[in-house]
């Protein structure tokens, strides 16, 4: 027969915030990875046999740093690479997220208002050079505003916005990404490996 030690009330009280905290805990260091992407594959392994492998990309906001995991179906981590930049696409939840921001700014809500038939789309990554609010490190989404004008055929600029995915706040209300878009050698912006 198993034997349970006595515990005082107080030493109870304890061990039971123990055991819940322990989740929060997990939570909260949970809560920093957000998932960007996952997808499970069929692939042929060295030896001829099948495998189904899970490939998950993550973005890890107290870090800055992406990861990209590869298990098999039993959950035994099969590769992993971590980086400080991605281009990796954003999840629905993100740009909807920063969707919500967009809004929340009084002036951006006030011109998107103002338009007749206004639109927001987008949300592609913007990567830039160290030192820059969306250097290594960082997750930058980029959106534009525009006014649709379907009879005339045209399309009006409102604005480029950025917005800080890492800690969901505005880069620039004001972005010109002809000067300030993603580093390539291309456009004269610095590598953002460098």
């Amino acid at each position: 027969m198993l034997r349970l030690p006595v515990l005082s009330s107080a030493a109870l009280f304890v061990f039971v915030l123990t055991l819940a905290a322990a989740p929060a805990v997990d939570a909260q260091n949970a809560s920093s990875e957000r998932v960007l992407r996952s997808w499970v594959d069929d692939v042929k392994l060295d030896d001829g046999s099948d495998a189904r492998w899970i490939f998950t990309v993550t973005y890890d906001t107290h870090a800055g740093e992406y990861a990209r995991t590869i298990t098999d179906d039993s959950g035994v981590v099969i590769e992993r690479t971590v980086q400080t930049t991605s281009l990796a696409r954003p999840s629905p939840e993100e740009i909807e997220m920063a969707r919500r921001v967009i809004f929340g700014d009084a002036e951006l809500n006030a011109l998107y208002e103002r338009a007749d038939n206004p639109e927001l789309s987008g949300g592609f990554v913007l990567q830039r050079e160290a030192g820059h609010p969306c250097g290594p490190g960082s997750r930058c989404l980029q959106f534009d505003m525009f006014d649709v004008d379907t009879l005339a055929r045209r399309v009006d600029r409102i604005r480029y916005v950025v917005v800080d995915a890492r800690n969901w706040t505005i880069v620039s209300n004001d972005f010109n990404p002809s000067t300030d878009g993603n580093a390539t050698r291309f456009n004269g912006n610095p590598s953002p490996t460098q």
